[in-house]
């Protein structure tokens, strides 16, 4: 059965049977600026790190691009990294590791779908979102992302939505983005972790409940996980 776990900010861990892919790896605290400090710490440890097949990247940004741990996972489980151009460049992996993907290219790797999703996020030089799918079974990474139309296009079972409001959709648009795409569950994500995006993950999942959606929000603390159909 896949299960989706969370480990804070917009890092999960999704897992089907022995397949395992990362989103957006980032545990550290290093970065100067207040403005950035970390409230809420990743509930990541190394023993969730086995058999990791891929680690897809959305965009460049610290807060999603923890370039020493993607570095350390991919070595050890010789794992695939996708992600854009510029960002694969950065790493010191060998070239059979890194895998290239532009907006809206399809691949299969390790015998997983990965589609990448043009996503609107001005501040990053080549966002993307991602749509993984393996064994009729979909989840949707949205990275960091405004609402955009194109998520007509998409009907993941999971969507993984950005809900902090400041560079991203807020709840409002995040509610918004499941009504487009009628998931049959929505996550919220990238919130509480700094001061400028504190949200109420609550008002998410209420607003989702009130509407005619069929929908299941699912709230997940740091460390927790969930199992679907």
């Amino acid at each position: 059965m896949p299960s989706v776990q969370y480990f804070g900010h917009s890092f999960f861990k999704l897992a089907f049977g022995d397949k395992a892919v990362l989103f957006d790896p980032y545990v550290s605290n290093s970065c100067k600026e207040s403005s950035f400090k970390r409230l809420v710490p990743t509930a990541a440890k190394e023993s969730d790190f086995k058999n990791i097949d891929l680690i897809l990247i959305s965009h460049e940004h610290f807060d999603h691009f923890d370039k020493d741990l993607v570095e350390k996972i991919a070595k050890k489980n010789n794992s695939c990294v996708v992600a854009s151009q510029t960002v694969l460049q950065e790493f010191n992996l060998g070239k059979h590791q890194l895998h290239a993907v532009g907006m809206n290219d399809s691949i299969n790797l390790r015998g997983i779908g990965v589609k990448a999703i043009a996503v609107h996020h001005p501040q990053a030089f080549y966002p993307l979102g991602f749509l993984v799918s393996y064994g009729g079974r979909s989840v949707f990474h949205a990275g960091d992302t405004d609402l955009i139309d194109d998520f007509a296009t998409l009907s993941p079972d999971v969507a993984l939505l950005p809900i902090g409001g400041t560079y991203t959709m807020d709840v409002v648009d995040a509610v918004k983005a499941v009504k487009t795409m009628k998931p049959r569950f929505a996550v919220p994500m990238h919130y509480n972790t700094f001061k400028m995006i504190e949200q109420d993950p609550k008002e998410f999942k209420q607003k989702i409940e009130k509407s005619i959606l069929k929908t299941k929000p699912i709230i997940l603390k740091p460390g927790q996980s969930f199992s679907f159909k």
